[in-house]
């Protein structure tokens, strides 16, 4: 993920890792792990989704991994102005401004 980010990065089409939330193709087995982390916090995404669909032929690959492919997708929503990822339920909370994770954080 963050060879990919790197080119789109290196090609001025973000900035910041967190303007992004790749797709991500995987096996089933690595598909079954992944899941159980927060990928997208581990890859400074906003988002990240994984798939086992096979990998389209623009997809990012590390020639020493064949099983991975990731498409750069960007972001979608507002930043917020707590944790700075871009997400669409931002700005719809008791907090203004901020996720719904954040908000949690912040309480009532």
């Amino acid at each position: 993920v963050t060879g990919a980010l790197e080119v789109k990065r290196t090609e001025k089409v973000i900035g910041a890792s967190l303007e992004a939330a790749p797709v991500v193709h995987v096996t089933a087995e690595e598909a079954a792990t992944l899941k159980t982390l927060s990928f997208d916090d581990l890859c400074i995404t906003s988002g990240i989704e994984i798939t086992t669909d096979p990998a389209p032929a623009e997809a990012f690959r590390i020639e020493d991994i064949a099983d991975v492919g990731v498409v750069f997708e960007r972001a979608d929503g507002d930043k917020c102005q707590r944790c700075w990822k871009i997400l669409p339920d931002v700005g719809t909370h008791s907090h203004p401004g901020v996720c719904a994770r954040c908000a949690a954080a912040l309480g009532k």
